[in-house]
């Protein structure tokens, strides 16, 4: 039950506790964190931890791939932020990875929330039926405007009502989203990129969804990233300062050629 968004909602919604905390790690990890807090709490009479949801291993740069394959840019904020709102769809690993069983922004799949188009694509990428929701990650600070969520909600675990027909990818057919907030403290990278999208299309909310190969983990190499990326029809990732663009992506290709267009009319 821990991860159906709607259960953790309606029990939030009954008004019959004072505190519900729904756990994130709802996983083996999970298990582990609490069956050492038990101990803790048995041993030393302190059951409080400090933890984070990301405290998976870093990402792993020195694998080998044919990097002739991509065009290589210095990872800059507004420039990922144009490529999204011209309809790339872009693979995001960032630090840690996650120790949850949800991208949280540091393994994610990341795009623009506007088209309905954007959905069906995505789901084609994570080869899943048409009918599953794609989850928008929104600017903490402005998650009450577009969500009516009037408070932190970092960890993907709660549903709300769309509050504007302008975010259609992430717009579930009953009008909910399955929402995750972002502030400077909680991912400062993801954080800065969404500010950056807020600055380019008025909205900091994008897509999100989990960049693992079906069945398996979140991808943790670089060769790996390669491959799905390649595999998949991404049409390129972001690890750490680095873009990575797919020279074979025509979504790419038409973005090049739209920036080409802006400089010489500019």
């Amino acid at each position: 039950m821990r991860l159906n968004c709607d259960w953790n909602t309606k029990w939030t919604e009954t008004g019959l506790f004072s505190e519900i905390f729904v756990p994130p790690v709802a996983n083996d990890s999970g298990s582990a964190i609490g069956t050492a807090i038990d101990a803790q709490f048995h041993l030393m009479g302190n059951p409080k931890i400090d933890w984070n949801v990301y405290s998976g291993l870093e990402f792993n740069t020195t694998g080998s791939f044919d990097l002739s394959m991509y065009d290589i840019h210095a990872s800059d904020y507004a420039v990922i932020a144009d490529m999204l709102a011209n309809g790339l769809i872009l693979g995001w690993a960032s630090g840690r990875y996650e120790i949850g069983p949800r991208a949280l922004g540091n393994r994610s799949i990341l795009a623009a929330p506007f088209e309905a188009s954007t959905r069906m694509r995505l789901n084609e990428i994570k080869q899943r039926e048409q009918f599953r929701p794609i989850a928008p990650v929104c600017l903490e600070e402005e998650a009450a405007k577009w969500f009516g969520c009037d408070h932190a909600s970092p960890y993907m675990l709660y549903t709300h009502r769309v509050r504007t027909n302008s975010l259609a990818a992430v717009t579930h057919v009953n009008g909910t989203a399955r929402i995750q907030t972002v502030s400077a403290s909680t991912n400062r990278k993801l954080h800065d990129l969404l500010s950056a999208c807020k600055a380019r299309t008025g909205y900091g909310v994008l897509c999100n969804t989990s960049l693992n190969f079906k069945g398996r983990g979140f991808i943790n190499k670089i060769d790996d990233l390669s491959a799905y990326a390649v595999e998949h029809n991404l049409d390129g990732f972001v690890v750490e300062a680095k873009a990575y663009l797919l020279k074979s992506s025509a979504f790419y290709q038409a973005y090049l050629r739209i920036r080409s267009s802006n400089a010489a009319n500019a």
